[in-house]
């Protein structure tokens, strides 16, 4: 009996990803344990292992590289020798998201150019909503009943066909998860954000002296290696903010596991350092290399991007002095760390200059208040101050 190929969900949040490739051909013996096709989820591409033995058979309608598939939607057979075509004798499936062939026939274009299906037009008619003026979310800008039913809900005048000229990029698999958190650090939570300049001089100074002392192959540990180490630290004192919104109570996880937010040309993906406040640093910059690398080469596994209770992001390297960084559900809080910059200060009834950076803190007021998310701050201000050996070495 032929067993059926399907879609796994990499992801706790995966509803889609996008099919690159096989890497057995149609008709060859599959084992169990062998890598069968490459699926690019919600952060990095895998290859898929197969579950089952048998002949890898493709029916008439497998997936194209570069399409974008269902979690559960059917890709192929994986059958018995003789048996050529097993799809013949299977059930018809057809995934969620799929256009039947009825609607596509149906499907009508509006004035730009898009198309709607039969059952988005029908509440279209229904609600009263001038689809015209909807922008579609489908596959090619294809208008669906979900927005229709946006549109209707926001009560909105409907604005004229656009007459700009141009193209669209089609939206990634990692585009489409950050959209997505994003929106909901926004709007499902209570987002509140402190920023507060800090002496930086001493934390300059311990960077110079890890570039100075360590000569072998040990990776130098970075700014963001000692920010995270002291974030983690100053989370044992404050853990409300290493807390987790729920909706039974507020969640106090016994683990630190920090996200590194880091910039790469598919979008923002944060790989997680897991137990950060145990770490020394040269072993937490190890570890943050390691991620990185794995990361920047598509190697790293979704169940590295998991877990995390707490956030942090550096937009330093780009200039920025402050910014206000966006929480990631379900987690209370993230931090935003701004450029180190000389600036002219007053000590000591004296003008000088320091190294000056501006910490911005976003907690979920839900969870926390303002006064407690500045203690957090004016803590990890003091670590950041005055760095602790004992801590960092």
């Amino acid at each position: 009996m032929a067993t059926e190929v399907t879609v796994p969900r990499l992801g706790w949040s995966m509803e889609e990803g996008t099919f690159c490739e096989w890497l057995k051909a149609d008709g060859e013996r599959v084992e169990a344990g062998d890598s069968l096709f490459v699926l690019e989820g919600e952060k990095t591409a895998q290859e898929i292992e197969s579950f089952d033995a048998g002949y890898l058979r493709l029916p008439p309608d497998a997936p194209e590289l570069g399409e974008t598939v269902v979690v559960g939607q059917r890709l192929a057979f994986l059958a018995d020798e003789n048996d050529l075509e097993p799809w013949l004798n299977a059930p018809q499936t057809k995934p969620a998201k799929a256009q039947t062939q009825a609607e596509t026939v149906q499907a009508k274009p509006n004035l730009s150019g898009r198309t709607i299906s039969p059952r988005a037009l029908k509440v279209a008619a229904e609600l009263g909503v001038d689809w015209n003026a909807v922008q579609g979310t489908g596959r090619a800008g294809r208008i669906r009943e979900q927005d229709i039913r946006a549109a209707a809900a926001l009560g909105q005048a409907p604005t004229p066909a656009s007459l700009l000229t141009g193209k669209t990029e089609p939206l990634t698999p990692v585009r489409k998860v950050i959209a997505k958190r994003m929106v909901a650090g926004a709007n499902l939570t209570a987002p509140v954000t402190l920023h507060r300049e800090v002496d930086a001089t001493g934390l300059a100074s311990l960077r110079s002296q890890f570039q100075q002392s360590i000569s072998d192959e040990r990776p130098v540990p970075t700014y963001n290696d000692i920010l995270v180490r002291l974030v983690a630290e100053s989370l044992k004192s404050h853990p409300l903010l290493n807390s987790q919104w729920r909706e039974e109570g507020v969640f106090l996880p016994d683990q630190i596991h920090i996200a590194l937010a880091v910039d790469t040309p598919a979008g923002l993906v944060t790989p997680v350092i897991r137990d950060a406040g145990q770490l020394a640093i040269r072993e937490l910059a190890k570890l943050t290399a390691a991620l990185v690398k794995q990361l920047l080469e598509g190697k790293l596994d979704a169940d590295q991007m998991q877990d995390a209770t707490f956030t942090v992001t550096n937009l330093g390297g780009h200039g920025v002095d402050a910014f206000t960084p966006i929480i990631n559900p379900p987690q209370c809080a993230v931090l935003g760390v701004g450029r180190i910059s000389q600036k002219a200060v007053w000590l000591d009834g004296q003008a000088g200059c320091q190294d000056r950076l501006t910490l911005s803190l976003t907690f979920d007021h839900r969870i926390v208040d303002g006064a407690p998310a500045a203690k957090f701050l004016n803590t990890l201000a003091g670590y950041i101050e005055s760095p602790a050996g004992e801590l960092l070495h």
